[in-house]
């Protein structure tokens, strides 16, 4: 049915196209439940190969879905369309400005291997999902990533400066931050950028009051298109928009990301818990105590953890048989007085019969087992 679509791909791309039943196989499913299988997959080679593919998928008028690691937990990267896989050819770190922190990075670039580059600099990506040994910075935007951290860090939508986006028709825009003078200029212009720019303005002047009273205020919300973003200031900036469009407005070329400086140390608390509603009631009262991340991990996957050869051995620091288990972490700039800090919750959650033991760590083996359970629960 499509081979028209496969063979104008394979005349006029460098990439690999894979539309043998294996490889669609393989891309018909991501990290969710679901299982769709493409029409076809296409890798492209490099910029200029990507914006090919989209323009013949334009003219074939095939939906298309650009796809990083794949670690999504709602089938955000599989569907019946051209999936254009970025997480093989697009893994450059084209410019690091470590006095600004900032840096600017193609989709396909692994969170944990951008943090090992900037390790030196004493610089990191702050929002750390439970896959960033695999997540793409990519997928990360588009799906605007939270992670443990996000008390502290807030989500992937606070650390996006700009963003190149290519579009459907193969139009590239640069969205950045733009004060009202120039957010207008731009809105006059007759190409394709200013159409953009005058309707979206347009969109959110339209529904002001109900963006403003329907939205939720919750720090972990990541559903829909960010216009939220736009309601209390003069100063737009689009790229904000394309953070959590999950590949539905454009596909990110490159983007321009604020680093934050690495904490000097990190001490962490397991507490736990008899139950799951013991665990979860818990948090108000350590939020007092200002962790940089709090996570749940349950009965059902410490027990699974205990019997899987990569995480049993570091399963020796959960003491007893616990319906659940929070993982504290905090950091600080000095590690004797941080960790004095950390103790004096954990003796105060005992205190008030909140869990049943609130062993805490500083960096080491341990501290590092507790990092691995929590990193494999979601592998």
């Amino acid at each position: 049915m499509h081979h028209l679509l496969i063979s104008d791909l394979r005349t006029h791309c460098r990439g690999e196209i894979l539309s043998d039943a294996v490889n669609l196989a393989i891309y018909s499913t991501d990290a969710s439940m679901y299982q769709i299988r493409p029409v076809v997959v296409v890798i492209p080679h490099d910029e200029e190969d990507l914006i090919t593919a989209v323009k013949i998928a334009y003219d074939h008028r095939i939906p298309i879905i650009p796809r990083g690691g794949g670690t999504g937990l709602a089938g955000q990267a599989i569907g019946e369309a051209m999936i254009l896989d970025l997480s093989k050819n697009f893994r450059n770190i084209t410019s690091l400005n470590v006095d600004n922190h900032w840096v600017i990075v193609e989709p396909g670039v692994v969170r944990d291997v951008l943090n090992e580059f900037l390790a030196p600099h004493k610089l990191h990506f702050a929002p750390d999902p439970a896959t960033s040994s695999r997540a793409n910075i990519g997928g990360m935007i588009a799906n605007n990533s939270s992670g443990t951290k996000s008390i502290i860090y807030g989500k992937t939508i606070d650390h996006v400066l700009e963003i190149k986006v290519l579009l459907s028709d193969g139009t590239i825009l640069y969205l950045k931050e733009h004060p009202p003078e120039e957010y207008e200029q731009i809105a006059k212009l007759s190409t394709r950028e200013g159409e953009i720019y005058r309707e979206i303005k347009l969109i959110v002047k339209n529904n002001l009051d109900e963006i403003k009273s329907r939205f939720p205020t919750v720090m972990r919300r990541v559903g829909g298109y960010n216009l939220d973003e736009f309601s209390d200031t003069d100063h737009w900036n689009l790229s904000k928009l394309i953070v959590g469009s999950e590949g539905t407005l454009g596909i990110i070329l490159e983007a321009k990301i604020k680093l934050t400086p690495l904490p000097s140390c990190t001490i962490a608390c397991l507490s736990h818990f008899d139950s799951m509603n013991a665990a979860i009631r818990a948090v108000q009262e350590i939020i007092k105590y200002h962790p940089a991340a709090v996570e749940i991990i349950d009965h059902t996957v410490i027990n699974l953890s205990r019997q899987n050869i990569a995480t049993r051995d570091s399963c020796r620091v959960i003491e007893g048989d616990p319906a659940a288990v929070l993982i504290i972490e905090f950091h600080g700039e000095d590690e004797e007085e941080t960790f004095k800090q950390v103790q004096t919750m954990a003796y105060d959650l005992q205190l008030k019969n909140i869990g049943y033991a609130h062993p805490v760590f500083k960096q080491g083996q341990a501290y590092t087992d507790i990092l691995n359970v929590r990193k494999k629960d979601s592998g």
